[in-house]
C-alpha cells in the first residue's frame, strides 16, 4: 500500500547516501544533498517526469550488432584491462552476431538462445568455449536491460553452463627435478632468476615484469599480486638471493658506463630488462622460456606451470592457510587449481594413516609380511 506524501515534503530521505530523491514507476531519482535545492529541481522537473512516465518510449529496435557495438564502447571502462578483455569479448560476441545476422534484440528469446547453445555443441566447440560465449551474451542483455535500451531482459539463464571436466595431473604435468635442472643449467643470469624466483615464490610472468629493487629487501622480497590485490612478504632462498646480487652488480657496472656515455640510465628500477633496455613483457618472458626449454630437449608446459610446481611443493608441507598466503590468494580453494599431487605423495599419506590408526610396529610388520610375500610369489 502506497504512503500519501503532503505537498509541502513531495520528496524522501535516503540515509545511506545523504540524498533527497522521489520515485517514479518503483525508480528513485536522486535530487541531491541539499533540501532546499532537491525541492526546487522536483518542482522544475515534476511535469517532464510526469510526461516521461505516462508516455513510456517504445523499445529501440537495433539489430544484436548495434547492441553489441554499444555495450564494448560502455563496457570498456569497467575492465582491468581494456585491450585483452576487449579482444576476448569481440571474439565471444562476433561468434553469437555471426550465427545471428540481421536479428533484432526484440526478437531474442530463450528459445533461441538454448537452441544456438545446441548448435555449438554440435560444431564441437568445448565446454570452456560454450560458456565463454553464453557467458558475454548474458551480459549483454543485462546491460541492455540496465541502460533501458529494452525494457526487459530475457531470462537467459534458464540456459545452463555445460559442465566442464576437471583438469588432473595427466592434463596438466609437472616439471621433474631432472627437468628443472637441465633449464636452470641452460639458461642465462636473467632466465636462471626468473626460474629460481617462480619457484621460490610461486611468481608468474607478470610478477616477473612487476618486479622492481624496491620490492627486494635484504633476504626477503614484497610483492602484491596484480589479480588479487593480495601482497605477501617472501623469504629468499640463498641460491636466489645469489643469483639477484649478481643481475644487481651487473647491472650497476653496465648503468655507470652508461653514464659516463650518454648521462642517463634506462632500467626505471626494474629487475629484468632485455638487452634492449626494455620491461619484459609477458609474452616474451613466455617465449624465451620456449626457446629455453627446446634448448634444454624437455618438454614445454609454459613458465606459468613453474608457479603450478611451487603451489604443489608447498602443499606438501604447510598447511591450506599458508599455502593460500603463499600463493596470494584471496579465497583458500583457489589454490587447487594450482596444485597436482602425484600418487606416490597419496601412497605415503595412506601408509602413515596406517600408522595412526595400527601403530607403527604393527604397519612395519604388515608391511615385512607383504614384501616377502611378493618375494616368494
Amino acid at each position: 500500500m502506497s504512503r500519501s506524501r503532503p505537498a509541502s515534503n513531495p520528496i524522501s530521505y535516503h540515509k545511506h547516501t545523504k540524498q533527497y530523491y522521489v520515485t517514479r514507476r518503483q525508480k528513485r531519482i536522486y535530487l541531491g544533498t541539499d533540501k532546499e535545492e532537491a525541492l526546487k529541481k522536483y518542482y522544475r522537473l515534476e511535469l517532464s517526469l510526469e510526461a516521461a512516465f505516462q508516455e513510456p518510449t517504445p523499445p529501440m529496435d537495433i539489430t544484436i550488432k548495434e547492441l553489441a557495438n554499444r555495450f564494448l564502447m560502455t563496457q570498456q571502462a569497467n575492465w582491468r584491462n581494456p585491450k585483452t578483455t576487449l579482444k576476448c569479448y569481440k571474439d565471444w560476441l562476433g561468434r553469437f552476431i555471426k550465427d545471428h545476422p540481421h536479428l533484432k534484440i526484440t526478437d531474442f528469446t530463450v528459445e533461441k538462445f538454448a537452441a544456438w547453445k545446441l548448435s555449438l555443441k554440435e560444431r564441437g566447440y568445448s565446454p570452456e568455449s560454450i560458456n565463454h560465449y553464453l557467458g558475454a551474451v548474458r551480459t549483454m542483455f543485462t546491460f541492455a536491460e540496465d541502460t533501458d535500451i529494452i525494457e526487459k531482459a530475457p531470462k537467459l539463464k534458464r540456459v545452463k553452463n555445460e559442465t566442464k571436466v576437471k583438469a588432473g595431473p595427466i592434463e596438466k604435468p609437472l616439471y621433474t627435478l631432472d627437468e628443472l635442472n637441465k633449464l636452470l643449467k641452460k639458461a642465462d643470469l636473467q632466465m636462471k632468476t626468473m626460474i629460481m624466483l617462480a619457484l621460490n615464490c610461486g611468481f608468474g610472468p607478470k610478477d616477473i615484469r612487476d618486479l622492481t629493487w624496491d620490492h627486494i629487501d635484504g633476504e626477503r622480497v614484497t610483492l602484491p599480486r596484480s589479480k588479487t590485490g593480495v601482497c605477501q612478504t617472501y623469504l629468499l632462498w640463498l641460491e636466489t638471493r645469489t643469483l639477484l646480487d649478481e643481475i644487481r652488480q651487473q647491472r650497476a657496472a653496465i648503468i655507470l658506463r652508461m653514464i659516463n656515455r650518454r648521462g642517463q640510465s634506462y632500467d626505471n628500477g626494474r629487475v629484468f630488462i632485455t638487452r634492449f633496455w626494455k620491461c619484459w613483457g609477458k609474452d616474451a618472458i613466455a617465449g624465451q622460456f620456449r626457446k629455453l626449454c627446446k634448448q634444454a630437449q624437455i618438454p614445454c608446459y609454459g613458465f606459468y606451470r613453474l608457479r603450478h610446481c611451487a603451489s604443489t611443493a608447498m602443499s606438501l608441507v604447510a598447511t591450506p592457510h599458508v599455502h593460500r598466503k603463499f600463493m596470494r590468494h584471496s579465497q583458500l580453494q583457489q589454490q587447487v587449481t594450482y596444485t597436482h599431487i602425484p600418487d606416490a605423495e597419496v601412497d605415503k599419506a595412506v601408509i602413515k594413516a596406517k600408522e595412526k590408526l595400527f601403530g607403527k610396529g604393527q604397519a612395519t610388520l604388515n608391511e615385512e609380511r607383504n614384501q616377502e610375500q611378493e618375494h616368494v610369489a
